[in-house]
């Protein structure tokens, strides 16, 4: 239930973002609805999901076939995105709480605190802990009471 309604939040900023962008650019095609399912399911699903193998059984079509036709319409392939998705997501643990490594990894999807500082470092220049005393201190003086009331839905 924690985790819906994060998901929630995560899926409403991501089509809001997507609003955004097909204002913007409205001659920006349409992403096919196989790369569709498989965004959403990997931002409703990143916490559980082990990984694209997983995600294209879900989806009822070859790994290879998901690979090439998201790989070829975002960009990125479909793992990319999901580590991205997961770093975004330990981003915002770390931001506004004070969990330990651990717990934002299991939260996050990886297998463990020294797999997140890994990954975290390779994917943002800096390992977690730098990330929250930089970035966490700032942020959490400009929350706004209705913001730190959300966090506290999401994560608590």
């Amino acid at each position: 239930m924690k985790m819906t309604k994060m998901t929630a939040l995560l899926l409403a900023a991501a089509m809001a973002l997507t609003a955004c962008g097909s204002t913007a650019d409205s001659a920006a095609p349409a992403l096919p609805p196989l790369v569709q399912a498989a965004i959403a399911d990997i931002r409703a699903n990143y916490a559980g999901l082990y990984g694209v193998e997983e995600l294209s059984e879900r989806l009822g079509v070859s790994k290879s076939h998901l690979v090439r036709t998201f790989t070829a319409s975002v960009g990125v392939p479909p793992g990319k995105y999901l580590t991205t998705v997961r770093i975004e997501a330990a981003q915002r643990l770390l931001l506004h709480r004070e969990y330990t490594l651990d717990v934002v990894a299991s939260l996050c999807g990886f297998s463990g605190a020294n797999y997140l500082c890994r990954v975290f470092k390779k994917e943002t220049g800096q390992s977690p802990a730098q990330w929250r005393a930089l970035t966490g201190r700032a942020a959490q003086s400009g929350l706004t009471p209705e913001e730190t009331m959300r966090e506290q839905e999401m994560y608590i």
